[in-house]
This record gives C-alpha cells, sequence and structure tokens, in this order.
C-alpha cells in the first residue's frame, strides 16, 4: 500500500495514511465522510444559510466554544494530578469540540473566537459525568438543527455531529460507572 491524501467533509482537514481512518482525528466523523482529496469539493462550506440554520450554527458554535473550554479545563485538571488517561481523555476532547466549532465558524464564514476559560471539577469521574451531560444536551440541540434544516449540507453536517457527540457519550458513559 501506498501513502495517499484524504479529507474530510465535515471539517475539511487533510489526513495522510494508507487508508482512511476509521474516525476523523479532526473532528471524529465517520470514515463515510473521509474521502481522496482529489474528490475535494472546494465548495463544502459553501451554504446559502436560512436564517433557522444560521442561528442554529450560531447557537452550536457557543455550545462548541463552551464544551471546548470545559475539557480545557478539565485537561488541565487530570495534568495537575498525573491522571495520564484522563489528561488524553479530555484533551483529546477539547480538540475535537473545538475543531467543529472551526468547522461551523466555515459555514458562518466568520474568525474561529478565542477560548475562554472554562469551569470544571477538581475530579476526573466528576468531569466525565458533566461531560456526559454536556454531550447529551449538544445530541438533543443538533438533533433539532438537523430537523428544523431546509439545507441538505446542514442536514447532514449537524447529523453528523449528533453521531460523533454519541461517540462522546460511551466515553463518558465507560469512565463514571
Amino acid at each position: 500500500m501506498r501513502v495517499r491524501v484524504f479529507r474530510c467533509r465535515i471539517c475539511g482537514d487533510p489526513y495522510i495514511g494508507e487508508s482512511p481512518p476509521t474516525h476523523c482525528p479532526f473532528c471524529g466523523a465517520q470514515a463515510q465522510y473521509i474521502i481522496d482529496a482529489h474528490d475535494w469539493d472546494s465548495g463544502e462550506f459553501d451554504v446559502e444559510l436560512s436564517e433557522v440554520s444560521r442561528q442554529n450554527l450560531e447557537a452550536a458554535l457557543d455550545l462548541e466554544m463552551g464544551n471546548a473550554a470545559f475539557y480545557a479545563c478539565a485537561r488541565d485538571k487530570a495534568a495537575a494530578d498525573g491522571d495520564e488517561y484522563m489528561l488524553a481523555k479530555f484533551k483529546c476532547l477539547m480538540k475535537v469540540e473545538a475543531e467543529h466549532a472551526s468547522a461551523i465558524c466555515k459555514f458562518l464564514k466568520i474568525d474561529k473566537p478565542e477560548l475562554s476559560p472554562g469551569a470544571c471539577s477538581a475530579d476526573g469521574v466528576e468531569n466525565s459525568r458533566e461531560g456526559y451531560e454536556r454531550e447529551d444536551r449538544a445530541i438533543g440541540a443538533y438533533a433539532r438543527f438537523r430537523d428544523e434544516a431546509t439545507e441538505p449540507r446542514m442536514k447532514e453536517f449537524f447529523g453528523v455531529l449528533v453521531e460523533i457527540e454519541t461517540d462522546h457519550l460511551e466515553i463518558h458513559a465507560d469512565d463514571t460507572k
């Protein structure tokens, strides 16, 4: 096998490998959204947005930035405690949520806002519980946004966010038993 370039249709980021990954290493989208870079459509983020979809993207941006800030705090607490597993988990989740915010900004044609400091618990398990609740709220919001969207690309985008956040629920559920 030889190394090739792939691109994620959800976040737009490229990936180099012999085959597409099972999930985008940047946004967490499943493999079916990762395509050969030669097939990339540069217009993926050029969507004429309805007012409802614009408002829903703005709400999603706030949600993703808030979750990224929470995970950054949880990452820092885990680092201070020397908990390498929780450090890795929260660091990865923070990056994925920040990548979702970047993708949303591409649709909105705006610069990504700076990440503000977030609050979290000093306890990793408690942060996993809160992370579960945050992901559950995001799933509900994104399912509603998907159903309210009139643009096929927005239906797809919010539907994929539901899938990704559902994967995050499973990660948290394993750590709160």
